[in-house]
């Protein structure tokens, strides 16, 4: 079932001769369920794609739906509200918040909306990730690796529609980032998470079961990894 669509999606910036098209009238569709991973090298399009997918950013052009919501006309509030519950958001740089503990921080989306966390889920998600004996502790008592868990961790806790992971790999060291990305491809599998990954590093991409590579704000391939 398509659970994200893009069509002829666009997005500018600047004017004259400062203007750039960082993104070109991009079709895209993921379905529920799918790890894509998203390649190109810098200046592609990549992290903007990502921006948008996320309502970080509003598109130029064209359209987005995420289960069937037009995220473009989301207003700032709603976007906001939709990208706690509906999108998770993974980068490079963990974006932990320091004062709180590694519970709360995987639990701050939900905290924010007054919500109560389903326990039994909260504990898959840190027995999944390896992270029980650390929910006690400060981000600065973690490693990178165990940090880039407890985000990962956070990014899921309100069962997203779509988790988006930028770079998560990219401040980590081989061993850790290999372990980063057998972490996603588990929750894919075990939580029947749709994944888009943005990253650089082509071995990791093929990872993934779908690569779609970028270049000047366009698609020029989208390949099952069967097909590679």
């Amino acid at each position: 079932m398509e659970l994200l669509r893009c069509e002829k999606l666009s997005k500018i910036y600047g004017r004259g001769e400062g203007r750039v098209t960082a993104l070109d009238e991009i079709d895209l569709s993921v379905e529920g369920g799918e790890f894509t991973a998203v390649v190109g090298a810098s200046g592609s399009g990549k992290s903007t794609l990502l921006h948008i997918l996320g309502t970080v950013d509003k598109p130029t052009g064209g359209r987005v739906t995420v289960e069937g919501v037009d995220i473009g006309k989301l207003s700032l509030a709603d976007s906001a509200v939709f990208r706690r519950r509906k999108v998770g958001l993974i980068y490079q740089f963990y974006n932990l918040i320091p004062t709180l503990t590694v519970e709360k921080n995987i639990l701050l989306p939900m905290l924010l909306d007054k919500r109560k966390p389903d326990r039994d889920y909260f504990d898959s998600i840190v027995n999944t990730l390896g992270i029980r004996e650390k929910l006690g502790s400060l981000p600065h008592q973690l490693s990178g690796g165990q940090q880039q868990r407890a985000a990962i961790a956070r990014a899921l806790i309100y069962r997203p529609a779509l988790l988006l992971a930028d770079e998560p790999t990219g401040s980590l060291d081989r061993k850790n980032g290999k372990e980063i990305v057998d972490l996603l491809k588990l929750s894919n599998r075990n939580f029947k998470q749709t994944i888009i990954l943005i990253t650089h590093d082509e071995r990791i991409a093929l990872e993934a079961d779908r690569v779609i590579t970028l270049e000047d704000g366009r698609i020029i391939s989208s390949e099952r990894r069967g097909q590679l």
